[in-house]
């Protein structure tokens, strides 16, 4: 693995390759930009360039051959960390947010050591957005005073997620959005070669996965389509006019995507990101539809007709009260049928909002 397989972020790359050709490699930095353009990608690629045993003068690491790129890249190479949450002693399972426990156990403690074998520590805090305030206080000496050996990564799809004492210690560098005809390039020329490859549909691929690569990549595109069907049926019952929406239905529809089908907590999360984003496309066709793309724009009539219905104030309100509802289910682990019974109600009282 290169920095070539890293596509359509030019100017991030050039900083990375220039921090390491030029030794002058900072002690902590953010990426952040979009859902699946590449940062979580670059991260990695940045541990195994800072590991690199090559020699080389003139290629800039990593070499992708030598033994610590390759334990870089298994996710077995000792100074690289990537940083996890701590397991529910209840149920076994990963918490929602990384609270100052595993801060403290998992770079702290090691954060001022030298590396056993490589040549810094790497510590990669993927989805930071997910840290809590008192875990991200108890970084801040160390970003202040870094060791000369040791490299934090923050990857986010959110700035502004991070405390602003935490982002002014940091370098940041952005990772932005790829539009429709730089994923198709993409897509194209790295799905894996196999019987249907020729056959996928890249538009409708891009659509499903809301433009985002990493999905795409690993996508089920029959069951993003029905999950897709699922929430534009939901949108447009939700947006029926005062009065002419039926609640037991949207009540029914709800109480089937938290615990029909043997659903779980990760398929009520893809059906919150999924109303999210034709949320997104709606708002993008009513305000700005000659500056911005709908991932969409294959069910572009049925998004205007609802979008006609809710309102462009109702629905910045439905995008927040959606957030919450998938902040609430993914973080604070509220019941997901719960939630989504709330987000019915809530939902119902944004169509028209402000006319």
């Amino acid at each position: 693995m290169d920095w070539g397989i890293i596509q359509g972020q030019d100017a991030a790359v050039e900083s990375l390759r220039r921090d390491i050709s030029s030794d002058r490699v900072g002690g902590a930095y953010i990426f952040y930009g979009p859902e699946g353009v590449g940062k979580a990608t670059a991260a990695g690629l940045f541990a195994q360039a800072l590991e690199c045993e090559s020699k080389s003068e003139t290629e800039t690491p990593p070499c992708g051959v030598c033994p610590a790129c390759g334990k870089v890249e298994r996710g077995v190479h000792p100074d690289v960390i990537t940083v996890r949450p701590e397991k529910d002693k209840s149920t076994g399972q990963d918490r929602k947010t990384i609270g100052v426990g595993p801060i403290r156990e998992q770079v702290l403690e090691r954060a001022h050591q030298r590396p056993q074998e490589g040549r810094r520590l790497v510590f990669i805090l993927d989805n930071a957005q997910t840290v809590t305030i008192q875990a991200f206080n108890s970084l801040l000496k160390t970003l202040e005073e870094p060791s000369p050996d040791t490299v934090l990564i923050i990857v986010t799809p959110n700035l502004h997620a991070l405390p602003p004492t935490v982002i002014s210690r940091c370098r940041r560098l952005r990772f932005r959005s790829l539009n429709r005809a730089e994923q198709r390039g993409i897509l194209s020329a790295n799905l894996p070669d196999g019987e249907g490859k020729e056959e996928v549909d890249l538009d409708r691929l891009i659509s499903l996965s809301l433009g985002r690569l990493g999905q795409a990549f690993d996508a089920d595109s029959g069951a993003l389509a029905e999950q897709r069907e699922s929430a534009l049926a939901f949108l447009e019952e939700v947006s029926a006019p005062v009065g002419k929406a039926d609640e037991a239905v949207l009540l029914s529809m709800a109480a089937g995507v938290a615990g029909g089908g043997g659903s779980t907590r990760k398929d009520v999360l893809g059906f919150l990101e999924m109303i999210l984003g034709l949320l997104r496309d709606i708002l993008v066709l009513e305000v700005a539809p000659d500056v911005l793309e709908p991932w969409n724009a294959d069910v572009e009539k049925a998004l205007r007709a609802i979008g006609g219905r809710w309102g462009v104030s109702g629905l910045i309100q439905a995008l927040d009260r959606v957030r919450n509802a998938t902040r609430d289910v993914g973080e604070i682990n509220t019941n997901p049928s719960l939630t989504l019974e709330s987000l019915v109600i809530s939902l119902r009282g944004t169509v028209g909002a402000g006319g």
